[in-house]
């Protein structure tokens, strides 16, 4: 990993440090305008410049400038076509500046230039002379360096420090975003304690990851239990009295990773790419993982749900101080993928968390079949200590102790982080009856549900990656068996002749396998993802339910199977995405959060990169209008014209209803059609309407 940092500067023999400059040091909102397509250093729209909103005279924007360690902007260096065209005038279509707005630019020549007369840029591009004492906002030039997953350039002149309340906290800009890592949002209560939101005063560096939440990795004990930080990239920072119309919408992010593993740092991706696409404000959290943040022993003061009141707590102190990052605090969406998902499905039934976000997005959330229904279907107290409890106790030495929670306080973290469960390595939350007080989510109508539009979907062979390690056998019968046995303890071989679910023609192996996975990605996540929309329009608990289904993945580097990638052919050296491959588990986070080349991985064709440009802009209009249609003025004021074709051909994704349900198939040339495997939902009996049949 290569992290430039240099120490702080300090002045004269009494220490004093020169304070990075903030928004309110230099009395002006900050802008940073680059266009990002996501083709990073193979964009050919180059061009970038920093946007300084409040007006002042040339001499002192230029000042300004300086202050950033930038100057100003000049049209000779860089391309006005090249980026900064449509990132500025869509800065006129948020109604910032008029169409006619002029802009301080860097002079041709100083040395000849007419005296008392400066340069200024308008929205076409056009430079014309202007008195230097007008007041105008102005360009600065912008030379912070692009990231990706293990380079960064932290040094000081790339520094900017934003204050809330006693709090300053100073980050870095790189070449798309204002970014803060690893910022405190409380202290830790010790173990089997909840957060509470962390107030200051402090005034920290926020340039580096600091470590993630214990958790047990490849055979390794990583982590720490102090881990209560949260990441935070914005393309806008708000200056002095700015109105609250100007601020964006925020996304904050639940990672997944069944509870026990993953972070909010994962491949040091802050969402960098999702906020500057979509001009958003991206928060990703740290939660507590494992038995740290999730175990529950009856009779004892251990309640669980630890690492869901750290994402209650985390929310809390983004809606007290997210503005000083330019983001809303009445527009926050939640979203997360797989566990992460089942999280968000939590907070939507938890009272605790009301009033805390305005949306939700839940990708691949687990729920049908035991034991993913857990995620989603929570046990009592004594439930699940039945279940987990004597594993943990007889683990940890603590089930002769004499006061049982008191022994679970104390004992080494190096034994509670690598215990599993019968079920495997997953964590669940639990009927606390303080931050959860019902089974599930109430899509009927029969409790408490957060009033929040959702956006939810899945992939289209979600389990074939879990399915993958046993490829080979050449029949269905002997795949349920095992399953059956080993993993959802019900018997569920009678689905390996059924009609619902035909095998398909060819080799043995591959459509036995086939078979198996559609019939276990139903059973086990799509079907009761589709109930859950189906249930939430009928009974209008939610104002909108928009239904997707990804049919074009690209799997995560560190969580893929041969059978997820696409064949490789001569023409797609790196597979072909338009050939049959399974469509897996998390195939779809890269995606949508931009990361493609970030993470430097192969694109496999020419429509790679814009089908993520594509989703993207799905994802980003949603949180900020709580509908994933695009707006065409919006796609034209920021050149998105790949985009506006698409979606244009693709036609309006709807909401769902209960009389024709429907999804977006997300893929190259997608479109609306019928929420998919209603006929095999049936046959599961998980029907579309399978929590109508609980009233």
């Amino acid at each position: 990993m290569k992290s430039i940092t240099r120490e702080i500067i300090f002045m004269g023999a009494f220490g004093l440090a020169i304070a990075a400059p903030s928004p309110q040091s230099l009395g002006t909102s900050l802008t940073i305008l680059k266009d990002n397509d996501f083709y990073a250093q193979f964009s050919t729209r180059t061009s970038s410049a920093i946007l300084i909103e409040q007006p002042k005279t040339f001499a002192s924007a230029k000042s300004t400038c300086s202050s950033l360690s930038e100057g100003l902007w000049s049209p000779e260096l860089q391309s006005f076509a090249a980026g900064v065209n449509n990132t500025l005038s869509y800065q006129a279509y948020l109604r910032k500046f008029s169409y006619s707005q002029q802009f301080w630019v860097a002079d041709a020549d100083p040395a000849t230039k007419p005296k008392d007369t400066c340069r200024a840029i308008d929205l076409a591009g056009k430079v014309r002379p202007l008195d230097c004492n007008r007041q105008l906002p102005a360009l600065c030039s912008h030379s912070a360096p692009l990231s990706n997953f293990s380079y960064w350039d932290t040094s000081e002149k790339y520094r900017v420090t934003v204050s809330s309340g006693s709090q300053k906290i100073t980050g870095f800009r790189d070449g798309f975003g204002f970014r803060f890592r690893s910022i405190r949002y409380a202290s830790n209560p010790g173990r089997f304690q909840h957060t509470s939101v962390f107030n200051g005063p402090s005034d920290v560096e926020a340039l580096e990851y600091k470590k993630m939440c214990r958790q047990w990795h490849d055979g390794e004990d990583i982590g720490a239990e102090d881990c209560f930080f949260l990441n935070i990239v914005t393309p806008y920072l708000p200056g002095p009295n700015t109105p609250s119309c100007n601020l964006k919408p925020v996304l904050f992010w639940i990672h997944g990773g069944s509870n026990v593993e993953v972070d909010g740092n994962r491949g040091h991706s802050d969402g960098v790419n999702t906020a500057t696409r979509g001009d958003v404000v991206v928060v990703k959290i740290n939660y507590r993982l494992g038995h740290f943040g999730w175990l529950a022993v009856d009779g004892t003061p251990i309640t669980g749900n630890y690492g869901l009141g750290d994402m209650i707590t985390s929310l809390k102190w983004v809606r007290k101080n997210i503005k000083a990052f330019g983001g809303d605090p009445d527009r926050i969406t939640i979203g997360g993928d797989s566990a992460g998902a089942s999280n968000v499905r939590a907070l939507m039934a938890s009272e605790a968390a009301k009033g805390l976000f305005s949306a939700a997005i839940m990708e691949s959330l687990p729920i049908g079949w035991f034991p993913v229904n857990l995620f989603s279907h929570w046990l009592s107290i004594p439930e699940s200590t039945g279940i987990f409890g004597p594993t943990i106790l007889q683990e940890t030495g603590c089930a002769t102790a004499a006061n049982i929670a008191e022994c679970l306080v104390n004992v080494d973290p190096a034994i509670l982080t690598p215990i599993s469960s019968p079920l495997g390595h997953l964590a669940f939350p639990v009927l606390d009856n303080i931050i959860l007080k019902t089974s599930d989510l109430q899509v009927t109508g029969k409790g408490y549900v957060a009033d929040v539009p959702l956006l939810m979907g899945v992939n289209r062979d979600e389990d074939s990656i879990q399915l993958s390690p046993f490829y080979g056998i050449p029949d269905t019968y002997t795949y349920l068996e095992y399953i059956s046995q080993a993993i959802i303890f019900k018997d569920i071989t009678g689905f390996a002749n059924h009609p619902a679910f035909p095998l398909p023609p060819g080799d043995a192996a591959l459509s036995a396998f086939n078979q198996t996975q559609r019939i276990l990605s139903d059973g086990a996540v799509k079907c009761l993802n589709w109930a859950t929309a189906y249930s939430a329009a009928k009974h209008k608990v939610l104002p909108k339910v928009f239904a997707y289904e990804f049919n074009r993945t690209y799997q995560p580097v560190e969580y893929t199977s041969p059978l997820c990638e696409p064949p490789i052919t001569a023409s797609h050296p790196f597979g072909d995405p338009d050939a049959e491959y399974f469509k897996c588990h998390s195939g779809e986070v890269n995606i949508v959060h931009g990361e493609l080349l970030y993470y430097g991985r192969n694109i496999r064709d020419e429509h790679d990169i814009p089908f993520q440009q594509l989703v993207i802009d799905y994802w980003t209009a949603y949180l900020w209008n709580q509908d994933p249609n695009p707006k065409p003025g919006y796609l034209k004021a920021r050149g998105y014209l790949g985009t506006l074709s698409q979606v244009t051909a693709a036609g309006k994704w709807e909401s769902v209803n209960t009389r024709q349900p429907k999804m977006m198939r997300l893929q190259w040339n997608g479109g609306s059609t019928d929420l998919s495997e209603k006929a095999q939902c049936e046959a599961l009996e998980f029907p579309f309407t399978y929590f109508e049949q609980a009233l």
